[in-house]
Parts: structure tokens; C-alpha cells; sequence
């Protein structure tokens, strides 16, 4: 049986950086930020342009009007893209709709149904079509061809089509996008193409329930829309799920208006501020505290909790404590622990987090000598506290992608499947989709993380000025090395002697220049017969240089590189 755990949320501003704070047996578990400079995109929808179509990728790229492309794979796009540009060039034309079908909610929550329609068939306003034949692993293939040409032959550069943000921008990578379109309310998703198509959240198991809360939204939903029913609504009165639809149809009603008059690319829908998306996808029975530092949050979160869940209020406060609000609930450190390569566990032992352009690598160490016929348990032991430390990380950090982990060596398979068992477990309380394979026989085990924004890091840290981000810094004589390749160069070609240079590098570079034996500058005088005045420069690396002409004042570094 699920443990049920102790949650609060804490919901931090300072200055125009607001941070939300998930925290579990008073714990952090999961921290969400957002400034100015960097607003959350997921959900935003936008008129965009067709700039290229990539048949060998099965994508096309859209302008969006953020600095890089968004990326439209042609399984994201379906036939419904007529239908948006329909909307937008007043063409009455409709299709067939399709049946219910399988779809997942924004909790990351699967929903099982009938089998999903095809995508000709998701359609709004039209007849369901019978069921399909079985067909053969061939005939699936040819059907996957033949959908993959008619998406490039839909889609032209220079189109209007209107997308959704699915992932944020990560690297030089721009937005994923999708043109299945979905509006997120508490109770429900509203699919404004879906055709008629009704889903609920597998979390729902009591089948009538279940019958229940589609018998009920099916008789609000106006004629061609669809809809996902989310794990919250259950037991949850007919006039709140009204008043969530009503929500959502207003929304769309705004977008539909937006789009008569829209030129791409333009921002057509905004997704909820970060306190109402998070109340939205994290407000659950199990939460007993919600804290605010901020008047205007505290007013917000108790607006949206009158509504959403009434018999909460009691819950909400104002935070009037003389420490910073992290400070005094005791998570100051969790926070600043998320740049640290080592984290330490209760053991003993640490992981060591590294971040590569391919993946994550966590190394799992046991910090300490263990007495051979101790050494399988001691293995164990530190391994499984790894599991729920990782797992916590992973979640703080927001890291996605693929994940590897290098655990302890263990003697035992059965110790390795509990430390895969273990994992797992931990994982289900992820609201991040992910997969997972058993232990390798070298101890590897091999993770995929649902990632849709940069990792937590990404976003709070810059690039380390000195190292570029590898971690490591070219050794100073290296540099010297460099700069005295450069010489030489200069002075072979130069048939003019006795030249004036100016000579920029990093004080750590300088430094060992100064303590030579002879002047670094009468050295040089005498090999080369070339003047050269070395300066300090703060903005310098330690393994880059800058030679002037001292007469002209040119940089002339490029020239005899």
C-alpha cells in the first residue's frame, strides 16, 4: 500500500524571481523558478510560420519568433492542422470525428480507453468510423510511409500553423511543438479538436466512477470538442467540473477571437502564472501546508483554493516569520546542495552527479573500507539509500534525458534486482514519465527521464567563465607555450626588427612569468629582438592571450595564429 506522505508547498519571492518549493517529510523534493528573463513556455500557444520541412527527419522546423526554430515532428501534427488553418482563412469545411481513445493528462497520467483513433479520423463533427481490421506488420509500415508523405505534402514552408509548446528550449535546441492542441484546467484538459473523444485518468480505477465522470462531462462538452478527466476530479461535484469546462471553453473562445486578426509569428495563448499551474498540477489531499512570503501570492493561492478545493483554505497562510521563508522551514541547504557534484547519504557513502552533453552520469560510492564478509550487506545498503537519493535528485534538479548510473558491485542478483525493485518504486512518485532497465552485469543501470526544460542547473547557473564549462582549465605554461609559438612566428615574418607589442593575459598566467629566472621580457628581446610589454587582463581565461601593436593600438593576435 502507498504510504501516504506529509507535503507542503512554500511559495517564495524575491525581487522578480518567484520560487516554488515542493517539500515531502520536510524534505525538498522538487523547486520551480521563474524570472522575467526566463518564463516558462510549456502550453504556450502560437501562430507560427513553416520555415522548412525536413522529409528524412519526419519534422518541420516553425518560426515561433524565439531565437531558434521550433521542432514540429510529423507525428506531432496529425490531419488536424486543416482545421486551424480553416479557422484562420474562415473555411467551413469539416471532416469525419473518431472514436475515444487512449490519451495521457497533463499529470503525465495514462488513461486507459478504446484503442486511439487514427489520426484522419481525429476530427471534430463527424461520424465514428467502424473498426479497423487486423493488419500485418507490413501493412503497418506502408501505412507509416504513406503518413509520413502526406504530412510533408500538407505542410509547406510559409504556412500558417497553429502549435503548443510541448518542450522548452534546451541548448541550442528550440521549443518541441505539437499541433494537438490542449488547454489544462484542475479537473479536466480540454481537446478543442477531439472529435468527441471522452478519457480518464487510469489513477481513476473505480469503474463507476469512471462512468460516472464521463456521463457527466460528455453532457457539457459542446459538439467536436474532447476532453481528458484528471485524476483530482473523482468524487468531485458536478458544478466544480462545470465551472473547470466553462473556464477552458472561455479560453478557447479568447484564443479562436486572437487568431481572426493574428500575423505569425505571434503568441496567441499564455499558460497560467507558475502559482496557478502549480496549484493546478500539484494541489492534492496529501498537501497540508501551503505558505506564502508574498501578499499578492497569498492572495492568488487563496482565490484559486476557494474555488478549486474549498475545504483546503485552513491550509493557506502568510508567512510572518522573522527568517527568509526557506530559511525557516529548513531548506535553505537543499537549495544550494542542487549545484554540488557530491552529494553525501546517511551511510556514509556519496554519489558524485556529473553532467555530460549526452547524458547524466551518477557514480555511487561507499566513502568508506568495509570488512570483506561485510562488504556484499555494506553494498547493499549503501545502494539502496543511492536509489532514493538519486531518485530525489533527479527530481530537485529537474534532470531528464538519459540517465547512467554506476553502482556499487554486488555478488548477488538478488541484491541487484532489489536495487532495481527499489528504484522503481521511488520513481512512481515522479510525475516526470521514465524508463528503467535492470542492472547491468558490470552494476550500470540505464534511465530515460521525461525532460521538458532545461535542468534546474541550466537555468540558475551560468557557464564558468575560466573553464567553458568542462570543469578543467588549460595549464598556464601550455598557455605561455602558445604565446611563445606566436612569437616566433611573428618575428620570422617581420623584416623590420626591434617591433613594440603589448602582451594581454590572465594574472594566473602572468604569475609564473614574473617568478622566471631572467625577465620574461628580456628573454624575449633577446630571441626574437622583439619589444614586448606583458599587462594583466581580468577578462582573460588562462588559456587565451592578446598581442597589440603598441604604436597602433590594432590587435593583431588573429594574424600569426
Amino acid at each position: 500500500m502507498k504510504k501516504n506522505v506529509k507535503k507542503q508547498l512554500l511559495m517564495n519571492k524575491t525581487g522578480d524571481e518567484i520560487q516554488v518549493a515542493l517539500v515531502e517529510e520536510g524534505r525538498l523534493a522538487e523547486l520551480i523558478i521563474e524570472r522575467p528573463e526566463s518564463m516558462r513556455s510549456i502550453g504556450d500557444i502560437y501562430l507560427g510560420r513553416v520555415h522548412k520541412v525536413v522529409e528524412g527527419l519526419k519534422a518541420a522546423f516553425v518560426d515561433i519568433g524565439q531565437k531558434s526554430d521550433g521542432f514540429l515532428h510529423f507525428s506531432d501534427v496529425g490531419t488536424t492542422s486543416e482545421d486551424y488553418r480553416a479557422l484562420v482563412e474562415d473555411d467551413d469545411d469539416e471532416e469525419n470525428g473518431g472514436d475515444e481513445g487512449d490519451e495521457e493528462d497533463e499529470e503525465g497520467e495514462a488513461v486507459a480507453e478504446a484503442p486511439a483513433p487514427s489520426r484522419e479520423a481525429a476530427r471534430p463533427g463527424g461520424q465514428q468510423k467502424s473498426e479497423p481490421k487486423p493488419s500485418t506488420p507490413s501493412d503497418a509500415a506502408e501505412r507509416r510511409q504513406s503518413y509520413t508523405q502526406m504530412i510533408a505534402q500538407k505542410l509547406k514552408p510559409n504556412d500558417s500553423i497553429l502549435v503548443q509548446v510541448i518542450k522548452e528550449p534546451i541548448g541550442t535546441k528550440g521549443s518541441r511543438l505539437t499541433s494537438d492542441i490542449t488547454i489544462a484546467g484542475r479537473f479536466m484538459v480540454l481537446l478543442p479538436f477531439g472529435g468527441g473523444q471522452i478519457a480518464v485518468s487510469r489513477r481513476v480505477v473505480s469503474r463507476k466512477e469512471r462512468g460516472r465522470l464521463k456521463k457527466l462531462v460528455r453532457s457539457m462538452l459542446p459538439e467536436g470538442f474532447g476532453a481528458i478527466i484528471r485524476t483530482v476530479a473523482e468524487d468531485q461535484e458536478e458544478t466544480l467540473l462545470k465551472q473547470d469546462l466553462e473556464k477552458l471553453l472561455s479560453k478557447w473562445k479568447q484564443i479562436e477571437e486572437k487568431l481572426q486578426n493574428a500575423q505569425p509569428p505571434q503568441l496567441i495563448f499564455k499558460e497560467d502564472t507558475i502559482i496557478s499551474s502549480v496549484l493546478r498540477d500539484s494541489l492534492t489531499t496529501d498537501v497540508t501546508e501551503i505558505v506564502a512570503n508574498s501578499n499578492s501570492i497569498y492572495t492568488e493561492t487563496l482565490n484559486y483554493i476557494q474555488w478549486a478545493a474549498p475545504d483546503m483554505v485552513k491550509n493557506v497562510s502568510l508567512y510572518e516569520g522573522k527568517l527568509p521563508l526557506f530559511e525557516g522551514y529548513g531548506i535553505a541547504k537543499d537549495v544550494e546542495s542542487i549545484f554540488s557534484r557530491k552529494v553525501w547519504l546517511k551511510s556514509g557513502g556519496y554519489i558524485i552527479i556529473e553532467h555530460t552533453e549526452a547524458m547524466v552520469v551518477v557514480d555511487v560510492n561507499s566513502g568508506r573500507y568495509a570488512a570483506k564478509r561485510e562488504q556484499e550487506e555494506n553494498s547493499l545498503k549503501t545502494n539502496l539509500e543511492a536509489a532514493r537519493e538519486i531518485v530525489r535528485q533527479l527530481r530537485l534538479r529537474d534532470i531528464g534525458g538519459i540517465i547512467v548510473v554506476d553502482f556499487i558491485d554486488m555478488i548477488d542478483p538478488k541484491n541487484s534486482k532489489k536495487v532495481y525493485d527499489a528504484m522503481k518504486t521511488e520513481l512512481r512518485n515522479d510525475r516526470a514519465k521514465s524508463n528503467i532497465l535492470p542492472l547491468s552485469d558490470f552494476g550500470i543501470m540505464q534511465i530515460t527521464r521525461e525532460r521538458i526544460r532545461p535542468s534546474l542547473m541550466q537555468r540558475m547557473g551560468d557557464q564558468c567563465p575560466a573553464c567553458g564549462g568542462t570543469g578543467v582549465v588549460q595549464a598556464r605554461f601550455t598557455t605561455i607555450n602558445q604565446i611563445e609559438r606566436w612569437l616566433r612566428k611573428f618575428a620570422l615574418q617581420q623584416k623590420i626588427p626591434f617591433q613594440q607589442l603589448d602582451l594581454h593575459v590572465s594574472p594566473t598566467v602572468l604569475e609564473p612569468m614574473r617568478n622566471s629566472d631572467m625577465k620574461t621580457e628580456m628573454k624575449w628581446f633577446l630571441q626574437h629582438l622583439v619589444f614586448v610589454r606583458i599587462k594583466a587582463d581580468e577578462s582573460l581565461r588562462s588559456d587565451d592571450f592578446r598581442f597589440y601593436n603598441r604604436k597602433s593600438g590594432a590587435d593583431i593576435t588573429a594574424e600569426f595564429n
